[in-house]
């Protein structure tokens, strides 16, 4: 049994590759798993508690690629869905010179 279940939005955040710079001047973005309930799923499994996501993506390669990047780290993704219906989520970050988005 999981000590903490997480629910909510599991996407891919786009990053640039240099700071500073609006998302029309960026060079290039690399691509990088986001969503906060993500986020917090793969903390606690690093920190050894035993974590469980709960939600939906699409049923492509960005789906399958944040699956298997939180089953890397230790996340239970069995509740997790696919949806052929819809397409995962896909957020473009733009950061500041210091770094912060």
């Amino acid at each position: 049994m999981a000590q903490a279940i997480c629910l909510g939005e599991l996407l891919i955040d786009f990053v640039p590759t240099v700071t500073g710079t609006g998302l029309t001047d960026a060079p290039a973005f690399v691509k990088a798993p986001g969503g906060a309930p993500g986020n917090v799923a793969v903390g606690l499994a690093r920190l050894g508690i035993e974590s469980t996501f709960m939600g939906k993506v699409g049923d492509d390669a960005f789906g399958h690629f944040l699956a298997d990047t939180l089953t890397q780290a230790g996340v239970d993704v069995d509740p997790l869905r696919f949806s052929s219906e819809a397409r995962t989520a896909l957020a473009f970050v733009s950061l500041r010179a210091d770094g912060e988005r």
